[in-house]
């Protein structure tokens, strides 16, 4: 019978190119498709799953910094001084986040919920800042109540009322400062109204009356203002975002706010014609969609500034260790407003005599929040970055610097989730003279920092190890078991077939008989 014989080298050889061969379909096909198999079943919203509990309760909290503007000078100001701000803080919060579940829909792609916020001051991330410190800064409640009667014509004899009760309303006040602590600014809240009587308890009910968030009545009958006391307990309003089921590239989409699939806040160009200011996209900013690609972009929505947000892709980062892409706010945030930019659904040129564009729109850098707030509030980056002169020049103090200031997130790229960073803003008011009212006579309108904002993550030492442990040591060892099986395969075969040809080349010895 007829046998084929090969020499150990070549057999050495073919096995080494099969091993080869296996390590190269392994490391660019079978394990990608793996991982990528994998990681869609992690991220999907499924009832009783390891997701959906971290969906319920993030694993860690989220960071609240919050930086004041104290003002040095605010009796000058009265007079027509240009105000001079000094940053304090941070003013560090945990921010706790647990959502409950209405319902899944029937086919289980979408889930409804609220969710309860709890803030908890952190002292020694604070250090040396504390709650009870003292600091002078804008009296947003007063500022917010004299401006709303000046922009509203039916309110116009308010104005009169006012002027002649200011005193009994806001505790006698000597400027457009108040006086207070940083945990009453914040959260306990700046009492106001305080026992009036007559007109002055009229204009305290149509105050009450208004439903501002940041206003509520005591159990004294009293009214407090604070920055973050309504965000601070029971959520109110009912998302529905994606499961990712059939679709993980939407997991955590929003779908609904309110049990609506858009906004009723900003400018219409018809009333059957959603803006696309008043659209919804993206997800809140706590998780984001798996299987991010360079140079890509995402979205995320803000509930406290009533829009979606587009951060674009910047470049790798690596996060202790996790490899990750980095992503922040472009130029169409709030630089880019108005008609030349397809966005003029956001002017809505509420505020009268403040420093505007001939068009309504607020000049760059800045956007009027007064209809989502119900407050004649501005928003800007922090300390005004890339606003424009008209506003920046009209305060003293500020310092801008995009790399503490600007919006941005890390984001590990196959499972979308958030390694550090967060989004940054700031919440002005315009300071100006407004008519009947004396003790605004004699100010200079300027753009006017209360405070500023960032709200992120930092993954923990504890996130990070429970994620290298789950995915990225698992990701270095199928690179391990692909580059070792393709140059060792490779490296076998080499040597096999060189060590087959030098034997072929050697001169056969033919040993001589024996006479």
């Amino acid at each position: 019978m007829f046998k084929l014989s090969l020499p150990w080298p070549l057999l050495g050889a073919f096995a080494g190119i099969v091993v080869s061969v296996l390590g190269a379909y392994c490391g660019w096909f079978m394990f990608p498709n793996m991982v990528h198999k994998k990681v869609e079943e992690s991220v999907i919203i499924t009832d009783g799953s390891e997701q959906y509990k971290r969906f319920i309760q993030l694993p860690q909290p989220l960071t609240f910094k919050v930086y004041i503007f104290n003002v040095t000078n605010p009796m000058r100001v009265q007079q027509g001084a240009t105000p001079i701000v000094r940053e304090v803080g941070p003013y560090v919060y945990k921010q706790y986040r647990r959502k409950r579940v209405k319902h899944f829909s029937r086919d289980g792609s979408k889930i409804t919920f609220t969710q309860d916020q709890l803030y908890v001051f952190d002292e020694e991330a604070s250090a040396p800042y504390k709650e009870s410190d003292h600091i002078v800064a804008l009296n947003m409640h007063m500022n917010s109540v004299l401006q709303i009667g000046e922009n509203d014509p039916g309110l116009a004899i308010l104005l009169v009322h006012l002027n002649a009760n200011i005193k009994a309303i806001f505790n006698d006040p000597k400027s457009m400062f108040v006086h207070t602590t940083v945990k009453e600014y914040l959260f306990d809240g700046v009492r106001f109204c305080i026992n009036p009587q007559g007109l002055a308890k009229a204009i305290c009910n149509q105050i009450k009356d208004g439903g501002s968030k940041t206003i509520r009545e005591l159990k004294d009958g009293s009214l407090a203002f604070s920055f973050f006391n309504h965000k601070n307990g029971t959520g109110r309003e009912v998302y529905e975002v994606h499961t990712g089921k059939d679709d993980p590239m939407r997991v955590l989409e929003i779908q609904k706010l309110d049990d609506n699939h858009h906004l009723q806040v900003w400018l219409n160009a018809t009333e059957s014609e959603t803006s696309t200011c008043n659209q919804i996209n993206g997800t809140d900013a706590s998780s984001y969609p798996p299987f991010r690609q360079r140079g890509d972009s995402m979205y995320i929505f803000s509930s406290d500034i009533c829009r979606s947000v587009q951060l674009f892709y910047q470049k790798e980062i690596q996060y202790k260790g996790i490899p990750g892409y980095r992503y922040s706010i472009g130029e169409n945030f709030i630089n880019d407003i108005g008609p030349e930019h397809d966005n003029e659904c956001f002017c809505v040129d509420k505020l009268t005599n403040v420093i505007k564009r001939k068009n309504g729109c607020l000049y760059a850098g800045a956007m009027d929040l007064t209809n989502c707030l119900d407050a004649p509030v501005i928003l800007t980056l922090p300390h005004m970055l890339g606003a424009s002169n008209e506003y920046t020049k009209t305060i003293k103090g500020l310092k801008p610097d995009a790399k503490i200031h600007q919006t941005f997130v890390d984001v590990q790229h196959l499972t979308g989730t958030p390694l550090q960073g967060g989004k940054r803003v700031q919440f002005n008011m315009f300071l100006k003279s407004i008519n009947r009212i004396s003790i605004t006579e004699n100010l200079t309108t300027s753009l006017m920092p209360a405070i500023w904002v960032e709200e992120g993550i930092q993954l923990n030492d504890e996130m990070v190890a429970f994620f290298k442990k789950r995915l990225i040591n698992t990701l270095k060892t199928l690179d391990i078991i692909h580059w070792a099986a393709l140059f060792g395969g490779f490296g076998v075969a080499a040597i096999c077939l060189i060590y087959y040809v030098v034997q072929r080349r050697k001169p056969v010895v033919i040993d001589a008989p024996l006479k």
